[in-house]
């Protein structure tokens, strides 16, 4: 059996484990300390769950979001902070005009002439010249070079280049279009209670039978390229472990130093200082930004604004957090908010510090060159992989370790799949599915001859037992298709929409009856397919055989036609695209898991609606199936494409082809809703896949005169909420 080893008890590697724990693969972790959690942790004190510094849950990667926020939960706050500046308090992100109000007349004019004059063509070499090319030197002295030098506890020509790229951020006209960006983001998520540790202390509980604590790792032993044991001790006891695969959350450093390879890393500490304070609340806000050099304090939160249940009344804790390398960090710390006037000494019930050695890696000027050599270095072992920030040298934050996780046991478990049978066999625990009840939804808007064909396809279906109800949504045909449909196909329930809802919309009202009555599966189709008599026997012989298959798809082929129409959507990187069938060599006949999942047929089980929720109806059409699809595989479920179940597509006529105004107007709207959830990150992949399909379609095909529609519908992308998903619930009516 294959067996993973996970260095590091922290976020990145109990995520590593719980996604491992799903893929039914076996591993064990090694952590050092009594408890796991890292940085990442909460600790009880004085009867206020605190986490170590300061931390918040936000990501762009909509799938890493919903499969944190479904552990435990959660309360969804809009942010709220501060920046001290000079004396002031300031907006955060900081706006460029308040500062200006807030300085002295002379160092306006210093402020002004400073951008005017900045040297535009100096090279952007570290990150004192990337700022001073971009705000001149006035904006670099006041704000950007004192908090940064703070952080890092070097001069800002010292620092890299990639950290002001990534970091650097003031507030402008865009913060609307980036309110789902890492660097522009209005709102975050925070547990409900037991601080931010509750994360990690669910994923614990879940993966805890294979995580040794107290176990230090003393030695990783290579052969031939590939690591093949790791030594530890426990309780002063050695031992050593076989290992197939190694997952190292560890720093870069020590796991470079247990191969013999010494590397150029630096990290920077972290001395987080709590004060217990005897007043209910000394700010309203969830965290606050100490700009200037002379305040030892990095930035601070106080546990009451993130999420005030089951916390004390007359009391609150702050946490600042403290990089400066000074000896007596809480002395300074209560200096400097009493100086400010946020406390008073005689308020200080109690404190305590604790200190973290490996919080920040430090992005010094060679930051990129000594990476890419470290990177190099650990290439060479086969079967290592770094995960988490510490491990990577790389600022990352708790969703960051998350996906980085998941992309990481992808990856493996793909290798461990490569030398087995495609279809698992039965998980002993799972009983047999017996007799399920099927209900096959239809979605409808005109076209009657076409339902009429996929209708008496479906009589013809061998169903070996299976119990199938067939339920037609109409969307507001003019064509009397649900009078025709009543008369014609008496055994077809009708539920006939007051007005076209859209395609997820219209679907969503079917799964919700459907699934109201107790249907173990949802078999999706369009009314322009044909069925195969066989294909819910295959597709059911999969969902069997897999107890977490997310979605089923068959072989979707032309109408009339033994060509294939797809086989599995498949993300390409260059140029950017979904592609709507897998064209390597036997993919096709090969059943295997997928991607994505084209929407025109899909064997759904009840259990993928209840932990992904329905399709999301800010779509109209296109993009909705793969948006559903991202989400399904976030929530660690299988997409199945079996290639022995047929039908045959006509392809939709409801849109009116691509040659429409409407259609070209939706497909713009669709494609940026999409991006903009689940871009990685937004602000890149979304003018990308933007500009490659203005190209590839407006520029290269010359159809020029349905631009003006795409681009309206890109801008309608944009200012549309990315409003929460409906989730499913016994006796939820869609609405």
């Amino acid at each position: 059996m294959t067996h993973v080893v996970i260095l590091g008890g922290g976020i990145a590697g109990l995520s590593a484990a719980w996604f491992l724990k799903q893929q039914g693969l076996d591993f064990t972790v090694l952590e050092r300390q009594p408890y796991a959690g890292g940085l990442a942790r909460s600790f009880d004190w004085h009867g206020f769950y605190c986490d170590f510094a300061a931390h918040r849950l936000f990501s762009s990667d909509e799938e890493v979001l919903q499969q944190l926020i479904n552990l435990i939960p959660m309360g969804r706050h809009i942010r709220r902070s501060k920046i001290f500046l000079g004396g002031h308090w300031m907006r955060d992100p900081l706006d460029v005009f308040e500062l200006i109000n807030n300085l002295p007349f002379f160092n306006q004019l210093e402020l002004l002439y400073g951008y005017l004059v900045r040297p535009r063509n100096r090279e952007e070499g570290n990150f004192e010249n990337y700022v001073l090319r971009r705000y001149g030197t006035g904006l670099y002295k006041a704000f950007f070079k004192p908090y940064t030098e703070k952080l890092f506890g070097i001069p800002g020509d010292e620092i890299s280049v990639l950290w002001a790229r990534q970091k650097v951020r003031l507030a402008n006209p865009l913060d609307k279009v980036r309110e789902n960006t890492k660097t522009k983001f209005s709102y975050f998520y925070y547990p409900l209670r037991k601080g931010y540790g509750a994360i990690v202390d669910q994923i614990y509980q879940e993966v805890k039978e294979n995580v040794l604590l107290n176990s230090q790792v003393t030695d990783i032993i290579q052969e031939n390229g590939r690591i093949s044991a790791i030594r530890y001790l426990r309780d002063s006891t050695p031992y050593e472990l076989n290992v197939d695969f190694v997952i190292s959350t560890l720093p870069m450093s020590i796991t470079g130093k247990m191969l013999h390879h010494d590397l150029n890393l630096t990290y920077q500490k972290v001395d987080a200082v709590y004060l217990w304070i005897n007043r209910n609340l000394v700010s309203d806000y969830h965290w606050v930004y100490f700009i200037d050099q002379d305040i030892c304090i990095n930035r601070m939160v106080e546990f009451k604004n993130m999420s005030p249940l089951d916390t004390p009344e007359r009391s609150t804790v702050l946490c600042a957090e403290v990089t400066q390398n000074i000896d007596d960090p809480v002395e300074h710390v209560i200096n400097d908010l009493v100086r400010i006037g946020m406390i008073t000494r005689d308020e200080i019930l109690d404190c305590k510090v604790i200190r973290e050695k490996f919080s920040y890696p430090v992005y010094n000027r060679n930051y990129e060159t000594v990476l890419k050599e470290a990177q190099a270095i650990f290439q060479q072992y086969d079967n290592l992989y770094l995960v988490g920030r510490a491990a990577e040298f790389r600022h990352r934050e708790v969703d960051d370790n998350f996906a980085s996780a998941k992309e990481t046991v992808g990856k493996i478990t793909q290798r461990v799949m490569e030398l087995k049978p495609q279809i698992p066999e039965p998980m002993e625990e799972i009983s047999p599915i017996s007799e399920p009840k099927i209900a096959a939804i239809i979605l409808t808007y005109n076209h009657y001859e076409d339902t009429a064909e996929c209708l008496e396809s479906i009589k013809a279906l061998t169903l070996n037992g299976y119990q199938l109800k067939v339920i037609l949504v109409d969307n507001g045909s003019t064509d009397g298709t649900p009078e025709l449909v009543r008369t014609n196909f008496p055994f077809v329930e009708v539920i006939e929409n007051s007005k076209n809802l859209g395609v997820p919309a219209g679907y969503n009202v079917g799964f919700v009856r459907a699934l109201n009555e107790n249907n173990d599966f949802i078999f999706m189709l369009n009314n322009d397919t044909i069925l195969a008599s066989d294909i819910l026997l295959e597709l059911m012989n999969i969902a069997k055989q897999d107890p977490k298959a997310g979605i089923i798809m068959p072989k979707m082929m032309y109408y009339g036609s033994k060509e294939t129409w797809s086989s599995g959507g498949k993300y390409r990187k260059f140029p950017p695209a979904i592609l709507m069938t897998d064209k390597r060599k036997g993919m096709e006949d090969r059943t295997r898991l997928i991607e994505f999942a084209p929407s025109c047929a899909l064997l759904i089980p009840r259990q993928t609606f209840e932990k992904v929720g329905l399709f999301d109806p800010g779509f109209f059409f296109v993009f909705d199936d793969w948006d559903f699809s991202e989400r399904v595989r976030a929530h660690g479920l299988n997409i199945w494409y079996a290639a022995n179940a047929h039908l045959w597509h006509k392809v939709s006529k409801t849109t009116r082809g691509p040659q429409s105004e409407f259609y070209w107007r939706t497909f713009g709207a669709s494609l940026t809703r999409y991006w903009r959830r689940h871009g990685r990150p937004v602000w890149v992949s979304l003018p990308i896949h933007i500009g490659y399909i203005a190209v590839r379609d407006f520029v290269w095909h010359r159809n020029t005169k349905y631009f003006k529609d795409f681009w309206q519908g890109v801008r309608e992308g944009l200012n549309k909420p990315l409003s929460d998903l409906p989730k499913f619930q016994k006796k939820y009516l869609y609405k």
